[in-house]
């Protein structure tokens, strides 16, 4: 499997919990011939070392409905949402560092067993690039999807356009640099933030249909 990004990443923080994750996932790559970076730096544990407090804030204000009012809960979360957010970091920096032209970053529970192929990527990839766009969400959750499609194009654009999670997207270089100016502030869980930056830095962002699903995961987004 050929992929049109200079690099891919995976997400994945290293718990016995989680492994399964991981052995599912690798064997998919190994089959498939795909090099990936796994990113497994930044633990909870290591979260510890960093401001919080922002962060922590919006979890019992916004948080899944065990975490609102409760600190134990709402710290918990927050060291594993810090970790995400330093996992995605090491990516843009990575990229920024090597210049490449575009990436793709995977998290662990990315459903690439179905409609996921070298085709469909490379597809949308050549439309994205057409489109000059700056970020494109493949995967999605929590019933986002572009409203209107076409079997004629699988990468659709609107102004109004956010995240749609984190487990599977692309990112160009121009787009990673002013996502890193703001990024590391940690003020919201790593989707919450994006939709931030994008709004502020008026990045171009495109919606592939159809998309890349999870696997038993719920994004932040669907935070209510």
């Amino acid at each position: 499997m050929k992929l049109n990004v200079d690099k891919v990443y995976c997400c994945h923080h290293p718990s016995q919990l989680l492994s399964p994750r991981k052995i599912k996932l690798n064997k998919f790559f190994e089959d498939n011939n795909l090099d990936v970076e796994w990113v497994e730096e930044g633990t909870p544990e290591q979260s510890k070392s960093y401001d919080n407090s922002k962060l922590l804030d919006v979890v019992m204000r916004e948080g899944p409905a065990s975490c609102r009012g409760n600190f134990d809960n709402s710290n918990d979360l927050t060291h594993k949402l810090i970790s995400l957010i330093l996992k995605h970091m090491y990516c843009f920096e990575d990229q920024i560092k090597n210049e490449y032209k575009s990436i793709l970053i995977l998290e662990d529970d990315a459903d690439l067993f179905n409609t996921f192929s070298e085709c469909y990527f490379n597809d949308c990839m050549e439309e994205f690039y057409e489109m000059n766009l700056d970020i494109l969400f493949l995967g999605s959750c929590c019933g986002l999807h572009f409203p209107f499609t076409s079997s004629e194009k699988m990468v659709y654009h609107d102004a109004t356009l956010r995240s749609r999670c984190t487990h599977c997207f692309v990112v160009t270089l121009d787009a990673s640099i002013k996502i890193m100016n703001k990024f590391p502030t940690m003020f919201h869980a790593a989707d919450w933030q994006l939709n931030h930056i994008i709004e502020e830095e008026n990045l171009r962002v495109g919606w592939a249909e159809p998309s890349i699903s999870q696997m038993n995961y719920k994004s932040s987004l669907n935070w209510v």
